[in-house]
């Protein structure tokens, strides 16, 4: 048992649980990070796939002053290329680069919708005064990835200055927390256009969160070498710094009286301290509770697996993969490197899941029906469209290129689905679907070009990752009450569990969930095991 004893399990080794092991072998701590997949990186980085890089998850990288002195601390030699956001609606686009471009995208939405002019003026607004607010926040580098102790001309020249700025700017904007349908509905009547602002958005994400991505899309980056770059930079981290790594391993339970974690090899580890930043409705069902014998400590782990119980995770996402025998600069002009395309401009305004609901609120059993509802809610959706290609050439084969095509899609309609045993005939109607509008006025010979192509599903995402639901950013905003911490000053609060040798990191522990959160709770779940080891020692 001896060499199965470690100061630091991570348990998850998605951005979250690599950013917390690489911070503990940095301090020389004995860590090892458990991951259920082949490859670390969770819902970020990439895949080979008949000679082509593909992203698996995020299609770019926001720094949110995180991930830049995330990788200095750690010496990750990451270089990133801009990543130019374009919008597209029917023949109209716009692009965000580091210019910016909301202005643009008002022109934009004033062409599309002329007679609520006025009411879109009123709309870039308030995402104007959003956008001044996120300015603030990103003002600086997250001191918490700074060298401590500060030294006193940068507390004195920026952060004190900087937290001055932050109370007088971010009080109005942090109130902006009602659904963003249900804001912009007060500032127009055109249903049409509150869904073609909000519709590539997670459903109910507060307004606050909804209207600060057009500050984000002006800030992608995108790593040299594709996603999994990142997730490479992780793991020679870790194992320079002595940390190990076990891949193709499942936790099946946690012993937190012993301190010991049981895996699916038959083996136990022992630790000191834990961090667990995989599925934390995994967590609370393999957690032996009847080994805590402090009342209060039990109580607590009780409370808050009641909280997260029958609660709904995120949209997920139906991506296609394509490729073509065409070089990826056929399609420069087109979408760009990474594009957000709605064909429609009805948009989802007139569909709805509930229109597959039986009167006891189940879904109903009819596949012509529900296929009609796919097709149309394909139809008239938001379509994110990314060629890694463009991004770096290296990616694709000459003369060739690998198109994603990703929608958002409800879980459990796909588990439904499945359970009726349609799911390859869905998943082939939905890929015909998406290229035939692809064809109408973006690509008119896209399908002639088309060498191969697969899809990932939710489905697919909640099977390989163990992600509850299939979610992309941890718990749905529609949960109320919300399980989570969602403040932003008390994110330092959000690694904690009723276990004080257990912390917690990753998108299930603070929404609004993304890469640079992951890293930030991956940082401060980090921070906090070694404040305990040290008080230990």
């Amino acid at each position: 048992m001896m060499n199965n004893k470690y100061d630091v399990i991570v348990v998850g080794a998605g951005a979250a649980g690599c950013t917390a092991a690489a911070y503990v072998a940095r301090e020389g701590k004995k860590v090892l990070l458990i991951e259920k997949d082949a490859k670390c990186g969770g819902l970020l980085g990439s895949f080979q796939y008949k000679g082509h890089t593909l992203d698996q998850g995020a299609r770019g990288i926001i720094d949110s002053g995180i991930v830049y002195p995330m990788l200095r601390q750690l010496n990750m030699d990451v270089p990133m290329v801009d990543n130019p956001v374009k919008m597209m609606i029917g023949k109209d686009a716009m692009v965000f680069d580091k210019h910016g471009g909301v202005e643009a995208y008002g022109r934009l939405l004033k062409g599309v919708y002329p007679e609520n002019s006025d009411e879109i003026d009123i709309i870039i607004k308030d995402i104007v005064g959003v956008m001044k607010a996120m300015d603030v926040l990103y003002g600086i580098e997250n001191p918490l990835f700074l060298p401590k102790p500060y030294k006193l001309d940068y507390v004195m020249k920026t952060l004190l200055p900087w937290t001055v700025r932050f109370a007088l700017n971010m009080s109005k904007p942090l109130k902006l927390m009602e659904p963003i349908l249900t804001f912009l509905r007060k500032r127009t009547s055109n249903e049409s256009l509150v869904y073609m602002i909000s519709q590539h958005f997670f459903e109910d994400t507060p307004t606050f969160f909804a209207l600060s991505y057009f500050t984000l899309y002006s800030e992608y980056n995108y790593p040299l070498g594709g996603t999994q770059s990142l997730v490479d930079g992780w793991v020679k981290s870790i194992l320079a710094d002595g940390g190990k790594i076990k891949n193709h391993v499942e936790v099946t339970s946690v012993d937190p009286a012993q301190k010991l974690i049981s895996t699916t090899e038959g083996l136990s580890y022992e630790y000191d301290q834990l961090i667990w930043a995989a599925d934390m409705t995994l967590f609370y069902s393999i957690l032996q509770k009847e080994t805590i014998e402090d009342k209060h400590m039990l109580e607590d782990v009780r409370l808050f697996e009641g909280k997260i119980k029958d609660k709904l995770g995120s949209d997920s996402v139906f991506s296609l993969y394509l490729l073509v025998n065409q070089d990826a600069n056929v399609y420069q002009k087109i979408t760009g490197p990474h594009a957000f395309y709605t064909k429609e401009i009805e948009g989802l305004s007139k569909i709805s899941l509930d229109q597959l609901k039986d009167k006891f609120g189940g879904f109903i059993k009819d596949k012509e029906k529900i296929f009609d509802w796919v097709k149309s809610y394909v139809r008239y959706n938001t379509f994110e469209i990314s060629i890694p290609a463009l991004r770096d050439p290296s990616l694709s084969p000459q003369g060739e290129a690998g198109l994603i095509i990703s929608i958002l899609f409800d879980y459990l309609l796909n588990k439904h689905i499945v359970d009726c045993g349609w799911y390859d005939e869905f998943k082939e109607v939905v890929s015909l679907e998406i290229i035939a509008a692809m064809k109408e006025e973006l690509m008119p010979q896209l399908d002639e070009h088309v060498i191969g192509r697969f899809v990932a599903t939710p489905w697919t995402i909640a099977h390989r990752t163990n992600n509850y639901q299939g979610s992309m950013t941890g718990w749905s905003f529609k949960n109320q009450p919300f399980p989570v911490e969602h403040r932003f000053l008390h994110v330092s609060k959000a690694v904690k569990t009723p276990i004080p040798s257990i912390k917690q990191a990753g998108q299930w522990t603070f929404n609004p969930a993304g890469v640079p959160v992951a890293i930030l709770t991956g940082k401060l779940a980090a921070d906090a095991v070694l404040a305990d080891l040290m008080k230990r020692k």
